[in-house]
């Protein structure tokens, strides 16, 4: 009984349709989030093709190389997003790994925001 109970403090994994978890914005809220994590990615798959052109006889600045590191972070945390919109994993270590996953993601895109607008301000 306590095991089954800690379980489902710490975590546990169930399935639920995510064509259904939502009536009928089911899909679209599935199509909203495999969106969002292509776009993130293909940003990103960008921003490393800008700069590889760009700063190809040198090497890239910092800002760059954070900004497109928090963009590919951020594509992942979309990824991550899924399984909790559709209550796929429940449980509070889940939920801390996924805050500190999301708080690293957020802070390295804005450090290499703010390392280009240094850059561009001096």
């Amino acid at each position: 009984m306590v095991t089954g109970y800690l379980l489902e403090i710490f975590g546990g994994l169930q399935w639920n349709d995510p064509l259904t978890s939502f009536g009928k914005l089911g899909g679209i809220v599935l199509l909203s989030s495999i969106l969002a994590i292509i776009c993130f990615l293909i940003a990103g798959i960008f921003i490393y093709l800008y700069y590889k052109k760009f700063y190809a006889i040198g090497e890239a600045p910092k800002g760059w190389t954070y900004f497109f590191l928090g963009m590919i972070l951020c594509g992942f945390y979309q990824l991550l997003k899924v399984p909790f919109t559709y209550n796929w994993i429940y449980g509070d270590f889940f939920i801390v790994i996924f805050l500190i996953f999301q708080v690293i993601a957020i802070s390295v895109l804005v450090y290499g925001l703010y390392l280009l607008k240094k850059e561009v301000s001096i």
